[in-house]
C-alpha cells in the first residue's frame, strides 16, 4: 500500500472508532448519567435510541448524498457535526439537551459511515478490495472491543463527560489528515438533484419501523400504538418504492433496486445480525446478575467475541479474494450458527469461561461474514454507488438487528415468565403479584437484585433465586435458538443464491 492509501485508512479508521467506540462506551456511562441528571431510567434510555434512530433512518440519505455531492466533503460536514454534538453533549446540563446532542451525533455518524465505505473502497485497487474491506471493518470490531473499557474507565476516574469530548481531538486529527492526505473522489455526472420526497418517505418509514420495534416491548406485539406504527411503516415503504420508480434522479436509482446479487447479499446480512444483538443484550445482563460482575465487567465479557472480530475481519478480506463471497458468507455463518449453539449447550449455566468458546467462535464467524457481505454488496454495484450500497447494507443490518431482537426478546420473555411460574409451583413456593412483578422486572431487565432482596426478603429471595437463573437461561437459550435457526437460513441463502464472486458491474 502507498504512503497516501495508508494515511487515508488512518483517517477512516479514526472515523469508524469514534462512531463505533462512542455506541459502546455510552452504554456503560448510563447509570452516571441517571445519576448525574437525576432522572428515570424511561428517560435516559433515549440517549441510545436518539443517536441509534438518527444514525439508522438517515444512513441511505447520507450514502446517496455522499456518492452525489462528493464523499470527502460528506466526511467533513459528518465530522464537524459529530465533534460539535459531542462537545455540546460533554457540556450539556439537563438530559433533554444531552439527547438532542446525542440524535445530532447520530446524524453525524450517518454521514460518516456510509462515505468511509465509499472513499475506502474507491482508494485501493481492485484485488485489494477484499483486504480493504476487512480492515476497516476490523477497526469497527476494535472500537466495539474497546468502548466498554474506554467508557468504564472514563466515568470510573474522570467523569461521563469524557466519554463523549474524547471525540472531539480525533475528529480534529481525522479532519486534518483527510484534508491534507485523502483525495477527492469521482461524484456521480449530470445534475445534483436531491430526492426530498424519497428521503421523507423513506426517514417517515424507518422511523415507524424502528420505534415500533423499540417500544413493543413495553406496548405489547398486539397494541394499537405498536399496529398504528408498523401499518405506517408499510403505507410509507409503499409510497417510497412507487416514487422510487418514477424519479429520475431517485434516492436508490433503479440500477441499485433491481440489482439482485446486490439485494440477495444484504439480505443475507439482515439474517446473521440478530445473534450478534441479542448476546450484545443479554450477555452483559447475565453476567452482571448471575454471575456478580460489575457493569464495566459486563461490557468486558463481551471482548473476546469482539476482538476475534476485529483480528479475523482482515484476514477474512484476503481470503474473499482468494475464494469468492459464497464460500466466505457461507463459512461465517455456519461458525456463527456453531459459536451460538455452543453458547446455548455449554455457556449459560455455568461459569463465564464456560461461554468463551461460544464467543469466539462467535466472533470469528463474524469476522468471515460481515466485511464478506459488504464487500459483496459494494461490489455488485457501480463504483460511483459505493456509499450508497454501503448505507442500504447497514440499513439492512440495524433493521435486521432490531426486528431480530425483537423476536428473540418476545421468545426470551415467554419462555422465561413460563418456566419461572412451572418452577415455583413444583417447588410449592407462593408469591404475591408485586413479588412476581418484581421478579419480572429483574428478568426481564429493569430491576435490580437488591431491589427485588429488598422486595421479597432475604429469606424469600435465597429461596427463589434459583428458579429465577434456571428460568432466564430458559429464555435465553429459546431465543438464541430462533436467533441460531435465523443465521442458518441465511447460511442457505448464501449457499444457494451469492455467486461466487463478487460481481464486477462498478464499472460507470
Amino acid at each position: 500500500m502507498t504512503r497516501k492509501q495508508i494515511l487515508t485508512f488512518i483517517a477512516m479508521g479514526i472515523g469508524v472508532s469514534v462512531i463505533t467506540v462512542d455506541i459502546a462506551a455510552i452504554n456503560v456511562a448510563l447509570p452516571a448519567v441517571e445519576k448525574s441528571f437525576k432522572t428515570t431510567v424511561g428517560t435516559i434510555e433515549w440517549v441510545i435510541n436518539g443517536y441509534a434512530l438518527s444514525f439508522g433512518v438517515l444512513m441511505v440519505t447520507c450514502g446517496r448524498l455522499a456518492d452525489t455531492f462528493g464523499r470527502r466533503k460528506i466526511f467533513f460536514i459528518g465530522l464537524l457535526i459529530f465533534a460539535l454534538a459531542s462537545l455540546l453533549g460533554s457540556l450539556s446540563n439537563s438530559a433533554s439537551l444531552l439527547i438532542v446532542a446525542r440524535v445530532v451525533q447520530g446524524v453525524g455518524a450517518a454521514m460518516l459511515w456510509p462515505s468511509i465505505i465509499g472513499i475506502i473502497y474507491s482508494s485501493v485497487s481492485e484485488e485489494q478490495k477484499g483486504f480493504a474491506m476487512g480492515l476497516i471493518l476490523g477497526a469497527a470490531g476494535v472500537g466495539n472491543a474497546a468502548g466498554p473499557l474506554i467508557g468504564g474507565f472514563l466515568t470510573e476516574f474522570a467523569s461521563w463527560r469524557w466519554v463523549l469530548f474524547v471525540n472531539v481531538p480525533l475528529c480534529i486529527i481525522a479532519g486534518i489528515i483527510t484534508y491534507l492526505e485523502v483525495e477527492k473522489q469521482d461524484v456521480e455526472p449530470g445534475e445534483k438533484k436531491v430526492d426530498y420526497l424519497g428521503i421523507f418517505t423513506i426517514s417517515f418509514s424507518l422511523v415507524s419501523l424502528l420505534y415500533a420495534l423499540n417500544m413493543f416491548p413495553n406496548w405489547g406485539l398486539l397494541s394499537y400504538k405498536t399496529i398504528l406504527l408498523l401499518v405506517m411503516f408499510l403505507v410509507a415503504m409503499a409510497l417510497f418504492i412507487s416514487i422510487e420508480r418514477r424519479t429520475k434522479e431517485a434516492l436508490i436509482p433503479s440500477d441499485v433496486m433491481s440489482n439482485v446479487p446486490f439485494m440477495i447479499s444484504a439480505t443475507t446480512m439482515f439474517t446473521v445480525i440478530p445473534a450478534f444483538f441479542a448476546l450484545l443484550l443479554y450477555l452483559p445482563q447475565y453476567v452482571e446478575k448471575f454471575l456478580d460482575y460489575s457493569p464495566l465487567g459486563a461490557g468486558a465479557a463481551l471482548v473476546p467475541m469482539l476482538l476475534s472480530f476485529a483480528l479475523v475481519a482482515p484476514i477474512s478480506g484476503k481470503i474473499f479474494n482468494r475464494i469468492g463471497a459464497k464460500i466466505s458468507i457461507f463459512i461465517g455463518m455456519v461458525l456463527t450458527c456453531i459459536g451460538t449453539v455452543a453458547i446455548i449447550k455449554f455457556g449459560f449455566g455455568s461459569n463465564y469461561y464456560g461461554l468463551l468458546p461460544g464467543l469466539v467462535i462467535v466472533g470469528i464467524g463474524l469476522g468471515f461474514t460481515v466485511p464478506s457481505i459488504t464487500t459483496a454488496a459494494v461490489g455488485a454495484v457501480k463504483e460511483s454507488r459505493a456509499s450508497l450500497a454501503g448505507g442500504i447494507v447497514y440499513m439492512f443490518q440495524l433493521v435486521g438487528g432490531a426486528l431480530g431482537l425483537a423476536v428473540v426478546t418476545t421468545i426470551f420473555t415467554d419462555f422465561a415468565k413460563n418456566d419461572l411460574l412451572i418452577r415455583l409451583s413444583g417447588a410449592g413456593i407462593s408469591v404475591s403479584q408485586t413479588e412476581r412483578s418484581e421478579i419480572i422486572n429483574f428478568i426481564l431487565g429493569s430491576g435490580s437484585k437488591q431491589v427485588l432482596s429488598d422486595s421479597l426478603g432475604q429469606e424469600k429471595f435465597v429461596e427463589v433465586f434459583t428458579h429465577i437463573h434456571h428460568a432466564y437461561i430458559t429464555g435465553i437459550d429459546a431465543g438464541l435458538a430462533f436467533a441460531a435457526l435465523f443465521v442458518a437460513v441465511g447460511a442457505l441463502l448464501a449457499l444457494f443464491f451469492v455467486k461466487g464472486k463478487v460481481s464486477q458491474n462498478n464499472i460507470d
